[in-house]
């Protein structure tokens, strides 16, 4: 198994990647040192729950992102979650109905 800190160190530079940031703009967003950052994402540093969660605060994503080796090994309930984050409840009700639907048109074709 991967040691935690490189998983970590992975996931932290591609969500910083997707969100267009550099380094140093994660840790401006963070409140971070740009060296704290850099060392982060080599795997060079553990951090604090408070650091860890600046981090997850600062690009947009659930802490538990940063966790997961594979993206599909998040679970389906917080992938879910993190797609109604920040929607209305008009969104949220909309998504969460077509979901439903896709699912049931699913079941009728298996």
């Amino acid at each position: 198994m991967k040691d935690i800190k490189y998983i970590i160190a992975d996931n932290v530079k591609l969500y910083r990647k997707r969100k267009n940031l550099t380094q140093l703009d994660l840790a401006e967003r963070s409140e971070l040192s740009l060296d704290s950052i850099k060392r982060v994402e080599r795997g060079q540093r553990t951090m604090s729950l408070d650091n860890f969660l600046r981090i997850s605060d600062a690009l947009h994503i659930p802490l538990s992102f940063l966790l997961y080796d594979q993206v599909e090994d998040i679970p389906d309930a917080e992938r879910i979650l993190c797609v109604l984050k920040g929607k209305s409840k008009k969104q949220k009700d909309y998504l969460l109905h077509m979901l439903h639907e896709m699912a049931i048109g699913m079941d009728k074709l298996v």
